[in-house]
């Protein structure tokens, strides 16, 4: 009866289902049956392998104990599992315990019949071997992810002088110490942060961290796990944002019961494991509030249950709350319960950002100078006076996971012993997982870009065409309608300039020929003088003040319709290239002053083309920065910008050069799906929002420049007639401005009523929002543009013909029918609509509590102004 039993279970258990029943019957005559307690132990960690064991009924705990008394479960065995046959194949002792969890039956099977009869079977062997394979899965996704907790909260070193800590030194070292380079704590913040692990640490009770990311909330997390009596214990810490929300109850309670007979060890729940240690839980408002009520009363009663039972656990973890959302944002969300807000008010710190403590600056960076020049071999301990001011001027909204990176990136760009403000590069590009294809992995398109052709080949061609541009806008015809030149500019020129950005982000000003007599004026001069930091501060606002005034020019004195003065706008742009390429060094007119580059950095940044680098190999394999500093040969960055920093289309020309120069092929050219760096940037510019606000009210005198010249007239004739006589260009000048002045106004009403609704910073939204609305403008610029294109490319051919003295054909020639144009223009104008109403969304939804946080109420104030101008548009193509 006993054999018959044993084959019975035998046909239920994964190993063996694949066996004939004469064959079960053979191996049941090797195999005793054990029935072990609830509690008990079957094998201890270091003793002998000599059984292989099979669970017919009951669940068995596999437990690695480790140094200090501590230890984990690394994973559960329930019915039709088995267990033991890895000591067996290795000849070594146990790597782990066994511990029954309930009263359980086991099949066993000595070593000797395990090697003989086991093995022997190709089918079980097999099957052993699947079981193996899917084990070391499970052990590779544990370990993956424990080594992602640990290197989050090793990104940055736990020590005295990150948090300004010196208690675990003795006094008589901390004595020293402070004899040696003056007071520990600097601070009233470090005090605080101080004294708050201090406080903590001496309980056992919940207590809640806010502060900005990068702050170091993780790291006074771990240092008062250290110093509490829980410091033997594990400390695990869980992003609740990267968990499946429908999984969180299993993953912080664990379950009773799984499918499946090998568990992963984080199915037993996070409370379990962590027993006599701490968890700490980031993101904890994405919780539902059913699992906060069952957190709640655990943390009350001290003992919990898993999710499919009701049978009590104590509580022996201690629970630590994080969020980047300050505690008045947290209880005003009404996504936390009352109850569990009243647990978290108990024990709270707010971290301080880095910029409310800049007097810690001076220490923090001279323990990044000294791990950073002991990881890279170099003796670097200071920072000269200048580039001290530079670090301390910096407002570090990446706090110290910011300052780390720049002082780690500034030790490998040293080339001496000494960190110049050179070395310096702020503002660091955001990371973020996103759909994109790295078009240089087709090997013709990298073979074209790095090759000296590019982008000397279409520089040329494009040379050739605005040379003719020019020399016929001065010397051809004086009526625009048969001048060539205006038909190259505003005809074709200008829509295709427009059309590339969308589709080729700012490579026009890495082919524009405008600069090359300022660049082949710089080979022979070769300036060194730096950009005037007044320039590079007030960059912003003066490219947009100068392009305001070119597209002023251009509709007010109706340059379309003037070839002299369409040329004469090329020709000061080239000239104001060619004067500062004189006296400053590489591409500063492109970067920080040409107008046109203006109307390029912004219209790029929605482009489905991207240029970044891969920065974890920029961080750990280049040595030498070629592709920023230059060589002896070539200078670097025509734009004055290393690619690791590069997080957005505004700043980068594609001209090539760092492609040329990467040896590590860090450099990739992204095809992508949506423009992350439109709510990612780090470093919204207000006068970046300015320019997208007024560009989207130049829309309307630019399209609607007949009405303007008629409106202008009527206005002059009424003041004529109370005896004030004003110029024409006078009067569409002051509508020009009231339009731009009108648009502004709309902007900040909206703004300020958004943040007076939402609670989000006013500064904030005014320099964010307007990058929200620039596929919304350009898509109207690009449906414009290509009514233009469509009607008035074709006139090339009878501007030709004329220079030649050649018959013309009447009539008028379109290269696609009115009304399929006016459908294209339809769906280009609400593709940027819809494309404006995601970003803004993304934009709010980074300053909101979490995802739901941004309802339909909250995205109606910015969400009329895009509809209102979106049916505008629509109204007037």
């Amino acid at each position: 009866m006993k054999k018959q039993l044993i084959v019975q279970n035998l046909q239920q258990m994964m190993l063996f289902q694949q066996v004939g029943t004469a064959e079960l019957d053979k191996f049941a005559e090797v195999c005793r049956t054990q029935i072990i307690s609830e509690g008990e132990y079957i094998y201890r960690q270091g003793d002998e392998s000599t059984t292989f064991y099979l669970v017919a009924l009951g669940e068995v705990e596999l437990i690695m104990e480790l140094e200090g008394g501590s230890s984990i479960v690394v994973g559960r065995i329930t019915q039709g599992g088995h267990f033991g046959e890895t000591g067996l194949l290795t000849g070594k002792p146990r790597s782990v315990s066994a511990k029954v969890l309930s009263d359980t039956l086991l099949i066993c099977i000595d070593k000797r019949s395990f090697h003989l009869r086991l093995l022997s079977n190709s089918l079980i062997h097999k099957q052993l071997d699947s079981a193996l394979a899917e084990r070391l899965r499970l052990a590779w996704v544990d370990q993956a992810e424990s080594a992602a907790i640990q290197g989050a909260d090793h990104n940055t070193s736990v020590d005295e002088i990150i948090l300004l800590k010196q208690q675990n030194l003795s006094r008589y070292k901390r004595r020293r110490r402070e004899k040696k380079s003056g007071p520990v704590f600097e601070s009233k913040t470090a005090q605080m942060t101080e004294d708050a692990i201090n406080r903590f640490a001496t309980n056992s009770d919940p207590y809640l961290l806010t502060g900005e990311a990068g702050t170091g909330k993780t790291l006074i997390a771990r240092q008062i796990h250290n110093q509490g009596n829980r410091s033997e214990g594990h400390y695990e810490k869980i992003d609740l944002q990267e968990q499946d929300p429908f999984l969180l109850g299993k993953l912080l309670f664990g379950s009773k019961k799984d499918s499946s007979p090998f568990a992963k060890a984080r199915q037993t729940g996070v409370f379990e494991r962590c027993a006599g240690g701490t968890v700490v839980l980031w993101n904890f408002s994405l919780l539902s509030l059913e699992l906060q009520g069952k957190l709640v009363r655990a943390i009350n009663r001290q003992a919990f249950s898993h999710v499919d039972s009701d049978e009590l656990i104590a509580m022996q973890a201690r629970i630590a709350f994080v969020s980047e959302h300050s505690l008045k944002t947290l209880e005003s969300s009404g996504k936390i319960l009352p109850e569990l807000m009243e647990i978290l008010q108990r024990q709270h710190f707010h971290v301080p950002a880095l910029r409310e403590h800049k007097r810690d600056l001076p220490r923090l960076i001279e323990h990044y100078l000294r791990c950073y020049s002991r990881e890279y071999r170099k003796n670097i301990t200071t920072v000269p006076p200048e580039t001290l001011g530079l670090l301390m001027n910096y407002d570090w909204p990446g706090n110290l996971t910011e300052l780390s990176s720049v002082i780690r990136r500034a030790v490998m760009l040293a080339r001496q012993d000494e960190i110049l403000s050179d070395n310096i590069l702020l503002g660091l590009p955001k990371t973020e997982g996103k759909w994109e294809f790295n078009l240089l992995r087709l090997p013709l398109v990298r073979k074209i870009l790095q090759s000296r052709a590019y982008p000397a080949i279409p520089r040329i061609a494009v040379g050739l065409f605005l040379t003719v541009t020019v020399l016929t806008l001065f010397f051809g015809p004086r009526d625009a309608g048969h001048n060539l030149g205006i038909t190259l500019s505003w005809g074709i020129g200008w829509p295709l300039l427009f059309f590339s950005f969308f589709f080729m982000a700012r490579i026009w000003c890495s082919v524009c020929t405008l600069a090359m007599p300022g660049t082949a004026l710089r080979a022979i001069v070769k300036p060194q003088r730096r950009t005037p930091q007044l320039i590079k501060e007030y960059s912003g606002w003066i490219m947009a003040v100068l392009c305001i005034l070119v597209l002023w020019v251009e509709i007010v004195w109706k340059a379309h319709q003037n070839p002299v003065l369409t040329g004469w706008i090329i020709l000061v742009v080239a000239i104001g290239s060619t004067v500062t390429s004189a006296i400053l060094s590489r591409r500063a007119w492109c970067r920080y002053l040409c107008p046109l580059g203006a109307i390029n950095a912004i219209f790029a940044m929605p482009s489905i083309l991207e240029l970044r680098s891969n920065r974890h190999v920029c961080l750990n394999r280049c040595q030498d920065h070629f592709c920023y500093k230059g060589g002896s040969e070539k200078p670097g960055c025509p734009m004055f910008r290393h690619p690791y920093l590069v997080d957005n289309n505004r700043d980068c020309i594609l001209c090539g050069e760092c492609i040329k120069k990467c040896n590590n092929r860090s450099i990739h050219l992204n095809l992508r799906l949506a423009p992350q760096e439109l709510w990612n940037l780090e470093t919204p510019r207000r006068a970046d929002s300015f320019l997208i606000v007024s560009l989207g009210a130049i829309f309307f005198p630019f399209l609607l420049y007949n009405q303007l010249a008629e409106l202008s007239g009527r206005l002059g004739e009424t003041f004529a007639v109370g005896g004030v006589v004003l110029p024409q260009a006078l009067i569409s000048s002051l509508i020009f401005f009231a339009t731009i002045a009108l648009f502004q106004m709309a902007y900040y009403l909206m703004v300020q009523t958004q943040a007076w609704y939402t609670g989000i910073n006013r500064q904030f939204l005014l320099s964010m929002l307007g990058y929200g609305f620039i596929p919304l403008i350009l898509g109207g610029y690009m449906a414009v543009h290509f009514g233009i294109f469509v009607s008035e490319a074709y006139l090339v051919v009878p501007n030709i013909k004329e220079m030649f003295n050649l018959p013309v054909s009447p009539g008028e020639f379109r290269l696609m029918s009115q009304d399929k144009t006016h459908v294209l223009q339809i769906l280009t104008v609400l593709g940027g609509l819809f494309a404006s109403i995601y970003a803004t969304y993304r934009i709010l939804l980074s300053k909101a509590l979490e995802e739901d946080g941004v309802t339909g109420k909250t995205m109606m104030v910015p969400l009329i102004f895009l509809l209102t101008l979106a049916i505008l548009f629509l109204a007037l193509i």
